[in-house]
This record gives C-alpha cells, structure tokens and sequence, in this order.
C-alpha cells in the first residue's frame, strides 16, 4: 500500500482510509464492534492501512443502542487495546454540518470526538 504525506508537515497515510461510517450501526448488517477490531487488525496491522476515516455523527443509522459517537469509541477501544497503535494512524474526523457550525460548536465537537 502506497503511503503519501500530507501536505508539508509530518502526516504520513496509506493513500486508501478505512472507512467507518456503519460501524456499530442500528442496521440489520451493521458490523458489530468484534467484526470492527477484526477489520482494524486486518487492514492496520496486517495490511499497512494508516487513515481512519469517521465522523462525531457516525454511526449511520444511529439509534437506540447506537448512538452517535459509537464509531468513534469502537476506534477508541481498539486503539486502548495497545497504546502503540495510536503511532501507527491517523484519524480523519468531521462534524454535522448546518446551523450548529460555529467556534463553539466545532471546539466542543473536537474535544468530544478526542475523549471517544
């Protein structure tokens, strides 16, 4: 797998991310957080994947039991499991769009996608 830098600085991904936004979703076919640990292994342990693609909204469908916010923590519990993975990734979040962006809104957002 072909790694790139981003822009100038330091960032360094694999050109391919591995994209999250079902993960743990309400959804009949929605992977489970197992199957998830699974697909982070294979693809960033086993395959050389560095990007993370997910967002503070995602699961998609969200609902009762899985709440917005629930991929971010199925990533955050896979990168607990071994404090060197963090080093091996980068992970590329977003917020909602409409109404809500605004400074305090986009901080407050970060900051919660940080602590899952």
């Amino acid at each position: 797998i072909r790694h790139k830098r981003m822009g100038s600085g330091d960032i360094v991904t694999s050109e391919i991310g591995l994209g999250t936004q079902r993960w743990g979703s309400s959804d009949f076919n929605g992977p489970d957080e197992k199957l998830c640990h699974e697909m982070l292994d294979y693809g960033i342990l086993e395959n050389g994947l560095s990007l993370i693609d997910t967002a503070e909204q995602y699961p998609i469908p969200s609902g009762r039991g899985a709440p917005e916010g629930l991929t971010e923590e199925i990533i955050g519990r896979w990168l607990a499991k071994d404090k060197t993975r963090r080093d091996k990734v980068a992970i590329a979040t977003k917020i909602t769009g409409g109404s809500n962006v605004n400074r305090v809104n986009i901080e407050r957002d970060c900051e919660d996608s940080l602590k899952r």
